[in-house]
């Protein structure tokens, strides 16, 4: 297992998406904070030279957290004012201290 503490150097907090219903019963959708911790996060391109998916131009981010429970492909990942969406989540049985997530960019 290697050491990857020093690469975590940017601040990211972790939404879950909510449901709730007004008081007159119109269903509103909102995030909700998870967590906060520290990441690494590298800049995987945008587009489908990776993927074989069609074009985006929204960019792609790959980040990476220490392992904690309750992380989801339905969940969102803020970074300074960027959003991004997660895609994938890669938990390798080589480093157990950790989960790598692909996001991709998303307008708010």
């Amino acid at each position: 297992m290697t050491e990857f503490a020093g690469t975590l150097r940017e601040r990211v907090t972790i939404l879950a998406p909510t449901e709730a219903r007004t008081s007159i019963g119109v269903q509103q959708f909102g995030w909700h904070k998870v967590a906060d911790c520290l990441a690494s996060i590298a800049p995987e391109g945008a587009g489908a030279e990776a993927q074989g998916m069609a074009l985006s131009a929204m960019p792609r981010f790959v980040v990476t957290i220490r392992k904690r429970d309750g992380i989801a492909i339905d969940m969102r990942v803020r970074w300074g004012t960027r959003e991004m969406a997660i895609r994938q989540l890669i938990g390798d049985p080589r480093s157990p201290d950790r989960i790598v997530m692909r996001c991709e960019e998303v307008r708010s």
